[in-house]
């Protein structure tokens, strides 16, 4: 093995009857071996081997590269705060690791490992790629003891969970600098604890990703794209506070809870069937949002109850997008959303402006009212003409003229003053009179709004 070392050669002792090699040892010749600068470089490139004892690398400088590959160790491996090249651990099998403020210049490799117990590599830093393709992890969730604890991580390189990827407790991956990529596709995790975690390229957690507890990622920040299209989350998914260009959200099946509040998204791509049935989002904001004819349904699932920056954060989205119809549609049903919280007196008032004008953005219906109304007082006043005040000085009379003159109270056209209702056709003039004060206090409030709104 010695021999094998210095010459940077491969051993493997899978096919051997004796598969058992110290811990110490492998730490003499890591520690103990030629420097950074010897030729050949040396390398630990063991395969198959049954590691007694525990292998301490505490606080070493390691010019070699240490590759363990399908090896059984019966300790925890300890890396706290050591320096090495590149590590590969990979179809290995450990109790847990200790990797405390580990650095490793290149890549990491724990592809298809099985861990028994914590892996804890809090603080370290990885300038290459991080692979868990296809690895096993275990923790204790009775416990609170992760599988994972990356809390702090950086990772120049991408953070790869495919293949295959399982892990039996939480992964915590709080405050985590991921330099390229995170791919999860097909992972099965228990959950995803990663608050202010930093992805520098996409984030994939989609295509069969599933998690049975929640996924946790407020605060985060993903550069490019966060997808979680197809993927099975049974658990609550936090994405407050999140920042990312673009946000996949169309899951294989909806979530228990969705909490956007106060996220930042560029394009928000979702799908109706993934829509969770309690959906927190209060001061979301995004450029685009995927077309529904469903979508204030969506609005309406926040428990909290009526949220004005939801209602006009959507209308502003669909005006960008040139559907002004549909975005006075949705200030319309946030208006009468509102309407459900007021009191009594309020929600009456609101019934009328709603009735008359559609709260400012159903013009068309203000026009709709008055010509009724005048087309009615006409009818009448034509078959009961009223009389005039004054016989003989008044002038000529006109029923559309009379009706108009009732029913708007800003303008006058002399048709009011000059005659009076009669035989019980007062009562139809009072209430022309009534409706057009309505009308115009209506319509003022909702030109008011909508100037407002706009």
């Amino acid at each position: 093995m010695a021999r094998a070392f210095a010459a940077g050669a491969p051993l493997d002792l899978s096919g051997h009857a004796d598969r058992e090699v110290r811990a110490e040892v492998l730490r003499g010749l890591l520690i103990g071996g030629p420097g950074a600068g010897a030729e050949p470089l040396p390398a630990l490139r063991l395969t198959g081997a049954i590691v007694r004892g525990q292998l301490s690398l505490v606080h070493a400088d390691v010019a070699a590269v240490v590759s363990l590959e399908e090896c059984s160790f019966e300790a925890p491996p300890d890396l706290h705060g050591a320096h090495l090249r590149r590590l590969n651990l990979a179809r290995s099998t450990f109790p847990g690791m200790v990797a405390w403020s580990l650095t490793v210049d290149g890549n990491v490799r724990l592809s298809e490992c099985r861990s028994t117990a914590e892996i804890r590599l809090v603080g370290a830093d990885i300038g290459g790629t991080l692979n868990l393709d296809g690895a096993e992890l275990d923790g204790d969730v009775a416990a609170d003891v992760p599988a994972l604890n990356a809390t702090g991580v950086r990772v120049g390189g991408d953070l790869r969970a495919e293949g295959g990827f399982v892990s039996r407790a939480e992964i915590r991956l709080n405050t985590a600098v991921i330099g390229g990529a995170m791919r999860w596709e097909g992972a099965r995790i228990q959950a995803l604890f990663a608050p202010d975690l930093s992805v520098g390229a996409i984030a994939d957690l989609c295509e069969g990703f599933t998690a049975t507890g929640e996924v946790h990622l407020a605060y985060a920040a993903v550069r490019s794209r966060l997808c979680f299209d197809n993927a099975v989350l049974k658990g609550r998914l936090v994405l407050r506070h999140l920042e990312t260009r673009e946000l996949f959200l169309a899951t294989a099946g909806p979530p228990p809870l969705v909490d956007l509040s106060h996220a930042r998204i560029g394009v928000l791509r979702d799908d109706p069937p993934s829509w969770p049935p309690v959906l927190h989002q209060d001061g979301l904001s995004y450029d685009s949002i995927a077309w529904s004819a469903d979508r204030l349904a969506w609005l309406r699932r926040d428990p909290r109850g009526y949220r004005p920056h939801a209602y006009g954060q959507l209308a502003q989205a669909y005006r960008r997008e040139g559907r002004l119809a549909a975005a006075r549609a949705v200030l319309l049903a946030g208006e009468r959303h509102r309407r459900s919280a007021l009191p009594w007196g309020a929600r009456l008032w609101g019934l009328v402006q709603d009735w008359a004008v559609g709260y400012g953005y159903l013009p068309a219906r203000a026009a709709g009212w008055l010509a009724a109304l005048v087309v009615l007082g006409t009818a009448v006043f034509r078959t009961v003409p009223p009389a005039a005040v004054e016989p003989g000085k008044a002038p000529p009379f006109h029923a559309v003229m009379y009706a108009l003159d009732l029913l708007l109270p800003l303008i006058d056209f002399g048709q009011e003053r000059a005659f009076v209702p009669r035989d019980g056709t007062e009562w139809l003039a009072y209430a022309l009179t009534a409706a057009g004060w309505i009308l115009a206090t209506t319509i003022a409030a909702g030109a008011t709004r909508a100037l407002r709104r706009e």
